[in-house]
């Protein structure tokens, strides 16, 4: 299993796993750091995400408020929704159609 995240400008695409396994690779998520005001999480080739993968998303997204970025979530995937569900957090989520 393993996570990657590209950066094609204000994109960033995520392809593998999102889960405790993985997202160690990317704490500190320093690709924010850099980003606009503006950034788009592209999930189309996200093959499978957890609930610590949910809670690393819910910090990335308060972290790039408190930067005054925004987020937007793309393509995101079924398994991400019913999480977001069970966990009462999906009104927290910036889900573009």
């Amino acid at each position: 299993m393993t996570l990657k995240i590209q950066q094609q400008g204000d994109v960033l695409h995520f392809t593998g796993v999102l889960n405790r396994d993985t997202l160690m690779q990317y704490s500190p998520f320093m690709l924010l750091n850099n980003a606009s005001t503006a950034v788009t999480f592209d999930f189309a080739a996200l093959e499978n995400i957890d609930t610590a993968g949910l809670a690393w998303l819910l910090h990335q997204l308060s972290k790039a408020k408190e930067k005054g970025t925004s987020i937007v979530l793309s393509n995101v995937p079924k398994q991400l929704l019913s999480l977001a569900d069970v966990t009462a957090v999906r009104p927290l989520l910036p889900i573009s159609d």
